[in-house]
Parts: structure tokens; C-alpha cells; sequence
């Protein structure tokens, strides 16, 4: 499809535009609204679809175009989800949050980066190949979930437990495209998410024993058995986690530096003076090597006490974690007591449920197979020279419910290759969030491209 069709661009535009400004905040999800939106969108260019109701005002949309060959590999546009995160102080926002306005070439909006452009894209690619009468040699299916970003009971975690049929899995290989991946992180070298880590949050319970806060020295409290817990965690995660190398290889050998520096970044014994240096002059992509090289545990909530002047005879730690794919809660356990030291004798390990609802192992897809060289050649439609770099996410998405069920799934579009890192990083879930038309317009070429090039 060429970048100047500016009928399917404007449209796309349009409809992205409707999907913010239903303002589908999970909780409560109300996901319904948008999902009614693109059945109209469709069924107005002549497409059937079917929605699922989970629950009240939470649905999500299936539509296929059946491939020529029942036994041949398929794709799936998806699962790619049409609930936002809400926006906590809409007055620190330049522009309505759920206006959807366009202005200075970006669509502005909460969900505008995550994901709804996604989501308006594959929509309309969708559209374009129905339009031309596309015959897949498998089937294409397009995938538009619920409850995201709250874990996905009520969207594609519900949809593969209870309609499982519509997704073509059972009958055949599928792979499926969702969020994330398509970043240039160096000249003509595009991300694409081929896993992520799984995530695990426990809660550490300390006692001690009360008594009166005038006399502190010597006493056994509570907050300060939990404040050297944090302090014990953080040092053993950046100082003494084992360090993984694998997907740092991935990452390096697709981005196609020097022998010297691949060397260095992929030494598990050179790694932590190599964080340290570039820490110092790009923190983000620092941050990105620390998180692909280790299982992290991140101390962020801590509480204690009944009143200021009493010795705190109880207190929590709550851990966020997120582990490589192949270690589980066994390890998880091991390394916090090894990390605690004299402490991991006094502590009550809690496993709870993220806010997302989301306890989950890491998984990923293989980074080379006729899938991912499709994949590369869609993006090489626009950018000539263009490589594919793989890499892990360190955040869940609904990637992982596919995976568990042997679809390859992977994190695929194309963003402006002007656009820096810092923003894509910051404003999603951010203040401000918004996407630039041409990352649209190359998203809704690199599906519509990906379909021709794995399925014709």
C-alpha cells in the first residue's frame, strides 16, 4: 500500500481520533464503546465481524478473512486492546486528554502510543486487504481485545479460555502481531519485541516488638528490619544477580556494532562497569541493558507502625519483580532470601496479584523462523536497508497468552524514526501522550505489507 493513499490515512487518523475520545479508562474497562465503534467501522465497509461480551460494557471483536489452504500458518493482527490507563491530573496536560485532537502532525490522547494507533492501523489494514479481495494462503484475523491493562481476564485471557475456536490456533500454526517493537534504536535498526519478562509481586512481612519510641537503641523494630530489606535487595539486584547474557547477545548482534563493544556489553563479567560508564551518558538505554540482563527486584512500597511513638512491631516491603523467561517463583524465592542475608529468617514471603491481576512467567518466540523474515522484509517496503533487532520487554502484555499456547507472538509496528527514545519511553501511560501521523501511516503500511508478505 503506498504512503500516499491519503484516503485510508485520513481515515485512520479519524478513527484513532473516536477511539480516544471514548475514553474507555479501565477500571471500569467500558470497552464496549470502542469495540461497537470498529463493528460499525467495518460493517460500513462491508466486512462481518463478531463481538464476545465477557461482562457488562466489556466486549471484544473478532473478524476474518479465511485463508485458501485450511492446514497453512496464519496471522493474527493482535490481540491489541482498546482500554486506557486513566490520566490522574488532566490539568497538567496541554491539550484534553480525551479530545483526540490533531495538531502539529500528532494525534493527542490517553491510549494514543499505548495502543490505540495499534489498533486503528490494524484496523484499517485489515480493511484495505478485504477491500482488494485479499486471498491469504492462511487465514488473517483481526483481534481487538478488552481489559488490557488490567491484566486481560475480561479480553484475551477470556477470549482464548472460552472462544479459543475463533482464533484458528487449534487447527493450525498462528502468529500473532500486538504492541510494542518497531523503535529505530540505531540508523535503520528496528526493534521487535520477540518476548518479556515475567512479572511476580511479593510482599515481605517483618516483625519486631513494641515498646516505646524514646528508647530506640537496641530495640527490635519492625520498619527498620523492612528499611534494611529494601536496602539489602537493591544492592544484591544490581551487584550480585546473576547476570544472563543471551538476550543482551540478541540485542547486540542485531544492532550491528563494533566487535570491541559487542564484546564488552556481552561479558557477564564487564557488564556492570559497562552499565555504570553508559549510565552516566544515556540512562535510558542503561536502564533497557540492566532490565535484559537480570531478573530486577524493585522495592516500592513500604509500611509500618501504629503511631510515631511507638516501636513498629510490624511492617511490609512490597516487591515488584520481573524475571527472565525459563526462571519461576522457586528462583524468585531463592535469590530474595540469598539477597536478605541474617534477615531471611525473619521474613513471611506473601504472594499476591499485581494491580493487573498478573502473575506470570517470562515468555518468548524464536527470533528466526519464515515469520520474522516476513516481518523484516515489511519493514524493508520502507526502509531499504532496514534490520530487525530482537529484544525482550520488560513490562507483560496479552503476547504472553499466545505464547502459552504455541502462537509466536510478537511486538511489531514501525515508528517515525525520528521520533526520539525518551519520548516513546515516557509518554506512554504519561502526561501528554500522543503519536505523530507518519509513525500511523508506516504502522498502517508495515501490517498491511506483512500480510502481502507471509500470506500471499
Amino acid at each position: 500500500m503506498s504512503s500516499l493513499d491519503e484516503k485510508f490515512n485520513e481515515e485512520t487518523y479519524d478513527l484513532l481520533s473516536r477511539l480516544i475520545q471514548n475514553k474507555c479508562i479501565n477500571p471500569p474497562g467500558d470497552e464496549m464503546r470502542s469495540i461497537r465503534t470498529i463493528e460499525d467501522f467495518l460493517k460500513n465497509k462491508g466486512i462481518d465481524c463478531k463481538v464476545f461480551e465477557s461482562n457488562k460494557n466489556r466486549g471484544n471483536l473478532v473478524a476474518s478473512i479465511p485463508g485458501i489452504d485450511p492446514k497453512a500458518p496464519g496471522l493474527i493482527f493482535g490481540p491489541s486492546h482498546v482500554d486506557v490507563v486513566p490520566v490522574t491530573k488532566p490539568e497538567d496536560w496541554k491539550e484534553d486528554p480525551f479530545g483526540g485532537a490533531i495538531i502539529n502532525g500528532e494525534i493527542w490522547g490517553r491510549g494514543a502510543l499505548d495502543m490505540l494507533f495499534i489498533v486503528a492501523t490494524q484496523v484499517q489494514a485489515f480493511t484495505k486487504l478485504h477491500e482488494e479481495k485479499f486471498k491469504p494462503i492462511g487465514d488473517l484475523i483481526l483481534f481487538i481485545v478488552a481489559d488490557e491493562e488490567a491484566g486481560g481476564s475480561e479480553g484475551a485471557e477470556w477470549m482464548i479460555k472460552y472462544h479459543s475456536s475463533e482464533l484458528g490456533f487449534a487447527e493450525r500454526k498462528m502468529f500473532a502481531v500486538t504492541e510494542a517493537g518497531g523503535i529505530q534504536i540505531s540508523k535503520n535498526k528496528f526493534v521487535v519485541i520477540t518476548g518479556e519478562k515475567g512479572v511476580t509481586w511479593l510482599t515481605l512481612k517483618f516483625k519486631g516488638t513494641p515498646g516505646h519510641g524514646s528508647s530506640p537503641y537496641l530495640s527490635d523494630n519492625a520498619v527498620h528490619k523492612a528499611s534494611k530489606a529494601a536496602l539489602y535487595l537493591t544492592d544484591y539486584c544490581d551487584k550480585k544477580m546473576p547476570i544472563e547474557t543471551t538476550y543482551l547477545k540478541n540485542l547486540v548482534k542485531g544492532l550491528g556494532i563494533n566487535f570491541l563493544l559487542r564484546f564488552l556489553i556481552s561479558s557477564k563479567r564487564l557488564l556492570p562497569f559497562i552499565l555504570k560508564f553508559l549510565g552516566k551518558r544515556d540512562k535510558e538505554r542503561s536502564k533497557i541493558l540492566h532490565s535484559l540482563s537480570r531478573m530486577t527486584i524493585s522495592p516500592n512500597i513500604i509500611q509500618g507502625g501504629t503511631k510515631t511513638n511507638i516501636i513498629a512491631s510490624e511492617a511490609s516491603l512490597e516487591l515488584d519483580i520481573r524475571t527472565l523467561p525459563g526462571q519461576n517463583y522457586d528462583d524468585v524465592v531463592y535469590h530474595i532470601k540469598k539477597a536478605l542475608k541474617e534477615l531471611s529468617d525473619e521474613v513471611e514471603i506473601v504472594k499476591s496479584l499485581t494491580d493487573e491481576g498478573i502473575t506470570s512467567i517470562g515468555t518468548a518466540s524464536p527470533i528466526e523462523s519464515e515469520f520474522v523474515s516476513a516481518m523484516l522484509r515489511a519493514v524493508q517496503r520502507d526502509f531499504k536497508d532496514a534490520c530487525i533487532v530482537p529484544m525482550i520487554a520488560s513490562g507483560a502484555t496479552d503476547g504472553r497468552f499466545f505464547r502459552e499456547k504455541d502462537v509466536d507472538s510478537y511486538g511489531f509496528s514501525l515508528f517515525n524514526p525520528d521520533t526520539p527514545l525518551n519520548d516513546i519511553v515516557n509518554l506512554a501511560h504519561g502526561v501528554d501522550e500522543r503519536i505523530s501521523l507518519k509513525t500511523v501511516d508506516l504502522s498502517l503500511n508495515v501490517y498491511y505489507n506483512l500480510a502481502k508478505e507471509f500470506l500471499e
